[in-house]
């Protein structure tokens, strides 16, 4: 397990709120020197514990209008079958999350589309072209709260 503390715990929890703070307001809520800080910070990304720094963009300012959540049944499990899903994983741009889970399903994609005819799309090549996909099930999100 990585070796982090109280204030490496203070400091994810608020920049899993707005990783936006520029240094010297996340070290004034922790109640660091800027300094101390920024080592901190550059210190959990080497390790590894912060993965990335990302923005979180309405899919609508995109023209991606229709958000999907796709669950995916594998006829067989373990990486080597799943193998050609990973792959083709990387080249899809649409996909914004992706869980591998246990019990029922496989696997859980978040997706965002501008409509319904480019998500057809992607569904033939991704899923239906897959021979180990044994089923999917597709859920259109109506409204997003949190």
């Amino acid at each position: 397990m990585k070796e982090i503390d109280s204030i490496d715990h203070k400091i994810l929890e608020t920049l899993r709120k707005n990783a936006d703070l520029a240094n010297k307001v996340l070290a004034d809520k922790i109640g660091l020197s800027p300094s101390a800080c920024l080592r901190r910070v550059a210190r959990l990304k080497d390790i590894g514990t912060i993965q990335g720094i990302v923005a979180v963009v309405d899919p609508d300012c995109l023209d991606l209008k229709l958000t999907v959540i796709v669950t995916v049944k594998f006829e067989k499990h373990g990486p080597r079958h799943r193998e050609q899903f990973f792959k083709q994983l990387e080249k899809e741009n649409a996909i914004s999350q992706c869980y591998m889970v246990s019990g029922e399903v496989g696997s859980i994609l978040t997706m965002n589309f501008a409509d319904m005819e480019e998500y057809t799309q992607l569904a033939d090549r991704l899923f239906h072209a897959d021979e180990n996909i044994s089923a999917f099930t597709t859920h259109m999100v109506m409204s997003s709260l949190k």
